[in-house]
C-alpha cells in the first residue's frame, strides 16, 4: 500500500464485522493492527491496542450496529483514545451506522436518535469519516465538523454495487417498482440508469388503525406479467417488503426481485423472509451484508450476499492518499 502524507496505512478491524474487514484488508494488502476488545464481567468494555501505531495513518473499520452484543460506539471511542498521541491521523470507515431510521420527529416526545449517534462519532477524535447509504440525505449534516477534530464526512452509496449487478443482468428485469412513497425518488433514478419503466405502489391505509388494505391498494404504472426489481437502503422487519410484494402479485407481477444495502434484521426477519422466498411471493433477494448475517446457514438459498469489500477498500485507499471521491458519489 502506497504511503500517504500521514504515514503508512494502519488498519484496525473491530469484532463487529471481522469477516468483511479481513476481506477489505486482503484487497488493500494490509496486515491489520492487533487489538483486544472484550467485556468485563459487568459488561463494561476492556479495549487494549497491542500493535504500535506510531506515525501511522490509522483507519478504524467498524460496523456500528446495535445488535453486536456490545456497545460498538463505546468501543470506537476507546480505540480512538488508545491512539491519541501515537497515530498521525485517525479516520473511521463504517459500513453501517445505527439509528438511521430516526431521521426526523414523527410524534410528540420523540427524539432524533441519529443526532446523538453522530455526536458520539464526531467527538471521539476522528479526523475523517466515511459512511454509506444513510437512510436520509440529511444524516451527514448531523456530524459536527466545527468543534472537534472531525473535518470531513464522506457519504458514499454502496447501492452502486447493486445497480451495477442489475445492469449486468438487465434482461432479467422488465421494470423497477417503488414499494412505498419513501423509496420512489431513489427507484425512479435507478430505473433511469437501467433504462426501465418505473411503477409506484399506492398503499391504502385504514385512517384509524393504519393497517394496509391489500385489496384497495393499487399500483401507479404497469407490472402485469413483468419481472420487477425494487431497491431500498435497508431491510429490518420486512413488513414493507412483504406488503409491497403481495400488492405487486395481486397486480399481476410475474417475478419480484428485491435489492437492499443494509441487513439490519431483527430476530424475526428470517422467518418472514424465508417464507416469502419459499412460497414464491418473492423470487430473489440481494443484500451487501454490511452487518454480519445472523444464522447464515438457515437462510433460504435465494437470499444472495454480494460483497461490498472492494468498493469499501477503494474508499479507504482514497482517504489515505487524500484522493477525490467525486466519481464514487451516486445521485439517487
Amino acid at each position: 500500500m502506497e504511503k500517504g502524507r500521514f504515514g503508512e496505512l494502519g488498519l484496525i478491524i473491530t469484532n463487529s464485522h471481522l469477516s468483511l474487514g479481513l476481506r477489505v484488508a486482503n484487497i488493500l494488502g494490509v496486515e491489520p493492527l492487533k487489538i483486544e476488545s472484550r467485556p468485563f464481567p459487568n459488561e463494561e468494555l476492556e479495549v487494549r491496542r497491542l500493535s504500535d501505531a506510531s506515525g501511522l495513518d490509522v483507519c478504524i473499520f467498524s460496523s456500528l450496529y446495535a445488535g453486536a452484543g456490545y456497545d460498538t460506539l463505546r468501543e470506537l471511542r476507546l480505540i480512538c483514545s488508545s491512539l491519541r498521541g501515537s497515530a498521525t491521523r485517525i479516520f473511521g470507515v463504517f459500513p453501517f451506522v445505527r439509528d438511521g431510521k430516526s431521521d426526523h420527529l414523527k410524534r410528540h416526545g420523540e427524539t432524533v436518535a441519529y443526532s446523538e449517534t453522530a455526536f458520539q462519532i464526531s467527538s471521539c477524535g476522528l479526523d475523517v469519516v466515511a459512511i454509506f447509504d444513510q437512510h436520509s440525505p440529511q444524516h451527514p449534516n448531523f456530524f459536527d465538523t466545527k468543534h472537534y477534530r472531525l473535518r470531513t464526512v464522506h457519504h458514499i452509496y454502496l447501492m452502486r454495487i447493486l445497480i451495477e449487478y442489475a445492469m449486468s443482468h438487465s434482461n432479467d428485469y422488465d421494470s423497477v417498482l417503488a414499494l412505498d412513497e419513501g423509496s420512489f425518488k431513489r427507484n425512479r433514478a435507478i430505473a433511469q440508469m437501467l433504462g426501465k419503466n418505473i411503477s409506484f405502489i399506492n398503499k391504502h391505509r385504514d385512517p384509524n388503525t393504519r393497517v394496509i388494505n391489500l385489496e384497495l391498494s393499487n399500483i401507479i404504472g404497469n407490472v402485469n406479467s413483468q419481472k420487477v426489481a425494487a431497491f431500498d437502503d435497508m431491510l429490518q422487519e420486512g413488513g414493507t417488503l412483504e406488503t409491497g410484494a403481495r400488492i405487486a402479485r395481486l397486480a399481476g407481477a410475474k417475478e419480484i426481485h428485491f435489492f437492499f444495502v443494509h441487513n439490519d434484521f431483527s430476530p424475526n426477519t428470517i422467518n418472514r423472509i424465508n417464507l416469502l422466498l419459499e412460497d414464491g411471493t418473492i423470487n430473489k433477494i440481494y443484500t451487501l451484508e454490511t452487518i454480519p448475517l445472523r444464522d447464515r446457514e438457515k437462510w433460504h438459498p435465494n437470499l444472495e450476499v454480494i460483497s461490498p469489500a472492494r468498493l469499501i477498500a477503494e474508499v479507504i485507499r482514497r482517504i489515505h492518499l487524500e484522493g477525490h471521491m467525486r466519481d464514487l458519489f451516486l445521485e439517487i
